[in-house]
């Protein structure tokens, strides 16, 4: 459970709130505040990247599917409980999509006009809200999202290909210089993971979570983060190696000047430089301050 500290919340009332979580039987992390905390802000450039990555290199026979993305982050290859596919449909569409409403990104039905805070250059596509708004494919709750669901097929809970979805994949893709192009899994897992990772840098440098391990343990109680990679933070420090994040991330932000996500986190980028670890360097940085 995310507790959120305000500028005014007195340690008192912290510790109360940390006790009552423990109480039923939760774990409480304090966390800053800041639009969607630690772990929701975290899934929102990985939710992101995995629609544009799949509307650029999906289309046509031969090209990136739904399932595609889904089997590179589920279970059996990275690890995460669901793909992010499947976590839209069973938390629901409309709620990515009223969420792109607030922040003034949808486009106007009636006028045709995008939203207001859709910068000119801005990386975006359509394809999750026109899903949503023309096709009211709102997930497993009315059996058919990103998938078709089907009652008699897995209680309704076994996510199917649905042909509407290739179609309209086909639509939002025709215009990429990607179409129809494959991606390995491993290239996937760096696309839409690292731009999390970079995220969690950047609450870190902001002083949203105090601790990597916080994010971690975040990760693991809250998103079905595989336990043997140890948490996003862990993984990227001591799996992937902090140069490898900092490396890719400055060749897809090249790529994609359009994603404010892939650009490197300034803490990042001095972790590397220093030859650190970001756990290594936030204990020193602690230090420090003492």
């Amino acid at each position: 459970v995310e507790v959120v500290r305000g500028k005014d919340t007195s340690a008192d009332t912290l510790e109360t709130i940390r006790a009552v979580t423990k109480l039923i039987r939760k774990i409480p992390i304090v966390v800053g505040n800041c639009d969607g905390f630690v772990g929701n802000r975290m899934m929102h450039p990985y939710t992101t990247e995995s629609t544009l990555t799949l509307v650029g290199h999906g289309g046509g026979e031969a090209g990136l599917t739904i399932s595609d993305v889904d089997s590179a982050i589920g279970p059996k290859y990275f690890g995460m409980a669901l793909g992010p596919f499947q976590v839209s449909d069973v938390a629901g569409n409309d709620i990515g999509y009223n969420i792109r409403r607030e922040k003034g990104l949808l486009r106007d039905p009636k006028t045709g006009q995008v939203g207001k805070n859709r910068s000119q250059g801005m990386r975006y596509t359509e394809i999750a809200d026109e899903m949503v708004e023309k096709m009211g494919r709102l997930g497993q709750k009315v059996q058919k999202g990103w998938y078709n669901y089907d009652p008699k097929v897995g209680k309704g809970r076994k996510p199917l290909p649905s042909t509407e979805m290739q179609q309209l994949l086909d639509k939002y893709s025709k215009d990429s210089p990607s179409r129809g192009t494959k991606l390995g899994k491993d290239e996937i897992v760096q696309r839409v993971l690292f731009p999390l990772v970079n995220e969690g840098f950047k609450i870190l440098e902001e002083g949203i979570a105090s601790d990597p391990s916080d994010i971690d343990i975040i990760y693991l109680y809250g998103y079905g983060w595989p336990a043997y990679r140890g948490g996003p933070m862990f993984w990227a420090d001591n799996e992937v190696g902090l140069q490898v994040v900092l490396r890719k991330l400055e060749e897809l932000h090249i790529m994609h000047p359009g994603s404010e996500y892939f650009r490197p986190s300034e803490l990042l980028k001095d972790c590397v430089k220093k030859g650190l670890g970001v756990q290594q360097y936030v204990k020193q940085s602690k230090r420090s301050r003492l």
